[in-house]
């Protein structure tokens, strides 16, 4: 049997990061009802008042602006000394941050040209950053088309990333200012890409570690109850404003860890520095590392389109690619698959599940195959999504000429004839010894088969291609028992 699928550690016990929820109490609920009453009108008619005192700072700050220019002093002026008050005002009166605690001392662009803050989990992180790492931003094309937060963020001299910019370009970029002192603001980046519960730190985007320059970390704490968390699953923008607007207090705390200075190792390996700049912030925020991405957003989708529950598409992206080198498409694709398995919506395949997709005639071997895609140890032979990309993963690399398997075993299954049959297939399967293959279970196969592609080899080719998981199966057939790859 093909033994040696790779164990990956289980991802640390926090749950799902991309969902938020929160357990109130009858007191809790009496409180948000007395805000209603009491703090949401006198709230609601002062926030327009801070809105349009900012965009009005933040629209002479950026006007003229191009992007790759940076501003004239006057213009600085605005955002690093006459916007900050307007906005502490804001999330002092409209929002209930009364007191924000802050640790540590702010290195200055010099020190530390590249500031990294995580946990990213809250909308109001956008103010808090112009209050207390106030800098150039990294942000994606896309919010240019929201008119008041586009104009917030052209006042920080952005640098676009997304769309047709290139990964490539924007590091360059980055370093072009970087190493401009003067005439730029210090860059801060959330290097998490992403935001979510924080209940953990994700896996950190190697961006803002490219250029090798000291970084800064900073450490965002939001208090109990965490009502401003947007976890992209469970909260929406207008109920996490509404909500922030009804507590009568509301607590943030903001702690400066010292300058990260690389050594030359991590300046060579991006990844190497952002992981370790990660288990840093890690040990100060006490909270546990997960390598989960914001590519996981997009398998969740999937799942949630199909009935599945949330949590089966949590795999740790970028453990996965940082292994294999695979990409967001091809676990797509992968994900495909195993929710045609998992018929019961349940978010686990059965070995009976799994066995009914492949339809494969040779029950024992299928069976086999699920077992060794099956590495979790709680004994339940339950299949998850993660065991099964990494299972298929790791076994498609033991078979290195998938296509001579499949000919030959179209060879030997046609029994010389140009077209699979029933009575061919069956005939072949038991001159090799597998005695126990049933005319139905041949025909359940085939009838599979035929929903995609043809009986001819061409069809073979294509039906296995798109169930790979029948290039083991088909190396175990020719050989004639379930041995190594």
């Amino acid at each position: 049997m093909a033994r040696g699928v790779r164990r990956l550690p289980e991802p640390a016990k926090s749950g799902n990061p991309f969902v938020h929820r929160i357990d109130y109490t009858i007191w809790m609920y009496v409180k948000l009802f007395a805000g209603v009453l009491l703090l949401l009108p006198i709230r609601l008619l002062l926030t327009p008042v801070f809105m349009l005192a900012l965009y009005v700072c933040v629209r002479l700050s950026s006007s003229g602006w191009k992007p790759g220019q940076h501003m004239q002093p006057w213009q600085k002026y605005i955002v690093t000394t006459i916007a900050p008050p307007i906005v502490r005002l804001w999330v002092f009166c409209a929002f209930g941050f009364y007191h924000v605690p802050v640790k540590g001392r702010r290195a200055s662009a010099a020190e530390a040209p590249i500031t990294v803050v995580a946990p990213h989990s809250c909308i109001m992180e956008t103010w808090m950053v112009m209050l207390f790492t106030y800098g150039m931003v990294i942000s994606r094309v896309e919010n240019q088309n929201f008119l008041y937060v586009s104009s917030c963020i052209k006042a920080c001299e952005p640098i676009w990333v997304g769309g047709s910019v290139r990964g490539g370009s924007t590091v360059e970029e980055m370093t072009k200012r970087i190493t401009s002192p003067g005439r730029w603001l210090p860059i801060v980046i959330f290097p998490e890409g992403t935001t979510h519960n924080a209940d953990a730190l994700l896996s950190f985007k190697t961006g803002a570690f490219q250029p090798g320059y000291p970084v800064q970390p900073v450490i965002f704490r939001f208090g109990k109850p965490q009502v401003g968390v947007w976890g992209n699953h469970g909260n929406t923008v207008p109920k996490i404003v509404l909500l922030l607007m009804c507590q009568w207090h509301n607590t943030f705390e903001v702690e400066y860890l010292p300058v990260y200075r690389p050594s030359e190792e991590e300046r060579q390996d991006a990844r190497l520095y952002s992981r370790n700049v990660r288990a840093v912030m890690t040990k100060a925020a006490d909270l546990p590392c997960m390598d989960y991405s914001r590519e996981e957003l997009s398998l969740m989708e999937k799942v949630h389109g199909a009935g599945l529950p949330l949590d089966a598409a949590l795999i740790e992206y970028d453990l996965i690619n940082r292994l294999f080198g695979v990409r967001l498409p091809a676990l797509q694709v992968v994900l495909e698959r195993f929710i045609q398995m998992n018929t019961s919506k349940s978010g686990v395949v059965s070995s009976n599940e799994f066995m009914m997709h492949l339809a494969w005639p040779i029950r024992e071997h299928a069976l086999l195959l699920f077992k060794e895609y099956d590495t979790c140890s709680d004994g339940r032979e339950e299949l998850r999504y993660r065991e099964y990309v990494v299972g298929t993963l790791d076994l498609a690399t033991k078979v290195p000429n998938a296509a001579q398997v499949v000919s030959d075993a179209f060879e030997a299954l046609s029994d010389g004839q140009d077209q699979l049959s029933t009575t061919g297939i069956l005939d072949a399967m038991h001159r090799r010894g597998f005695s126990d293959v049933s005319t139905d279970s041949v025909e359940r196969f085939l009838y599979k088969m035929s929903q995609s592609s043809d009986l001819s080899v061409s069809g073979f080719a294509s039906y296995v291609e798109s169930n790979p998981d029948l290039n083991i199966l088909l190396v175990w057939y020719l050989r004639g028992t379930a041995t190594d790859v």
